[in-house]
């Protein structure tokens, strides 16, 4: 049926707003949406001197590297396989690229992507080199060494103690990026280091060796009286990945960036026992200072995974000390 009004009707087109109907309309949103000033928090003035303190306290504490690389998917295998990166995500683009990736090693985030030289983002291939090294602390460096040299990465300089207090090697990995793996040794070796090879410094021996670095929690595990209902129940509340332990009845997490894990026993209390695992560099060493302080060792174990102490301090505290065995 027509409609007789149609007849009437004029043909619609756009009309340019009236600019004094625009102003007054903006000015009435401006006025209903600004902050009343007597609610608004008095602002405070900093004497100029600490604009540089204020700047730091404020700032991201942590520095995250992020890698260019020409073969990102095959580049993340090889830092799982050879550095023991743990990969927490990856966004692949249409074009099959990797986008954006992060992984983890110990406890540091790396951020790494394929190249893209359309927006002249390129790996160090296209510059000829780096100028910028990856410092790596590893457990040991002559294994993660002839680890990477086996999947394919360009030795540098092999491992060899070092005057700093340090075993040292760097490799450069297959997509030109050069890492520094390092590892802490005793007072006794870096001493013996530096009369073997004075090496570009001058008499070393002038400069003051630390020896070890203060000592921090390693690993740690959880007492329950169900491995199983522990893996169900974490595994739901926080998504961990409960796999098996290298003794048994023990559970360890392995998608977390701090090293813990699980320990059926009978004696578990309600409220959860924790076993504190302190990540050493020489057991022997650290037991018998154990021992000289008014504590005691109670075992000495050997696994899959390294060496390990249980101790108790002089007044009653229940730690382990461990030293992880080569990969681990």
């Amino acid at each position: 049926m027509v409609d007789p009004l149609d007849a009437l009707r004029l043909p619609a087109s756009p009309v340019a707003p009236d600019p004094a109907f625009r102003d007054r309309l903006r000015a009435r949103l401006e006025a209903a949406l600004a902050p009343d000033p007597d609610d608004l928090p008095p602002i405070q003035l900093r004497p100029q001197e600490d604009t540089v303190s204020d700047t730091a306290t404020t700032t991201a504490a942590a520095l995250t590297p992020y890698l260019s690389v020409a073969d990102a998917a095959a580049a993340l295998d090889w830092y799982r396989d050879v550095l023991g990166a743990l990969e927490t995500s990856r966004f692949v683009g249409d074009d099959g690229r990797v986008g954006h990736a992060e992984v983890v090693i110990g406890g540091s985030r790396l951020m790494l992507a394929d190249e893209y030289p359309e927006v002249d983002v390129h790996g160090p291939g296209h510059y000829g080199g780096t100028p910028v090294s990856l410092h790596l602390d590893v457990v040991d460096v002559d294994h993660t060494y002839r680890l990477a040299v086996e999947h394919g990465a360009a030795s540098e300089r092999e491992p060899s103690d070092q005057f700093h207090g340090n075993r040292n090697a760097i490799v450069r990995d297959p997509w030109g990026h050069r890492w520094m793996l390092t590892q802490p040794i005793s007072a006794e070796r870096a001493t013996a280091a530096a009369d073997a090879d004075p090496g570009d410094f001058g008499d070393v021996r002038e400069y003051q060796v630390s020896g070890r670095p203060p000592v921090e929690p390693g690993y740690l595990t959880m007492a329950t009286r169900d491995l199983d209902r522990a893996r169900a129940f974490f595994g739901a509340l926080f998504a961990w990945q409960v796999e098996p332990g290298n003794v048994e009845g023990g559970g360890h997490v392995a998608n977390t960036r701090f090293p813990m894990g699980f320990m059926a026993t009978d004696d578990a209390t309600p409220g959860g026992a924790v076993t504190v695992y302190f990540r050493v560099d020489d057991i022997e060493a650290y037991a018998t200072r154990v021992e000289e302080l008014g504590g005691q060792v109670l075992a000495r174990s050997e696994y899959p995974s390294g060496g390990n102490a249980e101790c108790v301090d002089d007044q009653g505290f229940r730690f382990d000390l461990f030293r992880p065995a080569p990969g681990y």
